[in-house]
Formats: structure tokens, C-alpha cells, sequence
């Protein structure tokens, strides 16, 4: 980690809003690199919203941006969810 992102943890309470459940457990697959990784392991970039991308081959995972009152996502690759 550098000073340029932060882990998903850090984010932990975004991703919380966004799903309304813990976030930072679900396993993604990366499409790109095939990797599975906790969100909280990915790395969350900081700018006009947050860039989630994958802590093995960069790829993004996550866009979340603010537009006026609301959250605006783009979610990629396959999210696996406990029930």
C-alpha cells in the first residue's frame, strides 16, 4: 500500500451503504486475471468517488462516484455473496 490508495477496508462503510450488508467479506472474481479476492482486499482509490481495483492485476472492480444526493455504481466481475 502506498500513499496513493488505501485498502477496501478502508471503505468499508461506502460499500456498506451501497449493499446495505457487510461488503468487505464478498469474494470477486476477477475477469481478467481470474484472481479471487475479498473486496477488502482490493485497492480503493480516492478521487472524484472511489476506484475499487483488483490487488492482483489492477483491473477495476468498482466504480462509485457522487452525483448531486446519490451513489453511482459500476460493478465489474462476479461477486459471490454468503447467505
Amino acid at each position: 500500500m502506498d500513499a496513493r490508495h488505501i485498502d477496501g477496508n478502508g471503505i468499508a462503510g461506502l460499500l456498506g451503504e451501497l449493499a446495505g450488508a457487510e461488503m468487505t467479506t464478498v469474494v470477486r472474481t476477477c475477469p481478467r486475471c481470474s484472481g479471487r479476492h475479498m473486496l477488502g482486499e482490493h485497492l480503493a482509490y480516492r478521487g472524484a468517488g472511489f476506484v475499487l481495483r483488483c490487488p492482483t492485476c489492477d483491473e477495476i472492480a468498482a466504480i462509485i462516484g457522487v452525483q448531486e444526493r446519490r451513489l453511482v455504481v459500476e460493478w465489474r466481475g462476479t461477486f459471490e455473496f454468503e447467505r
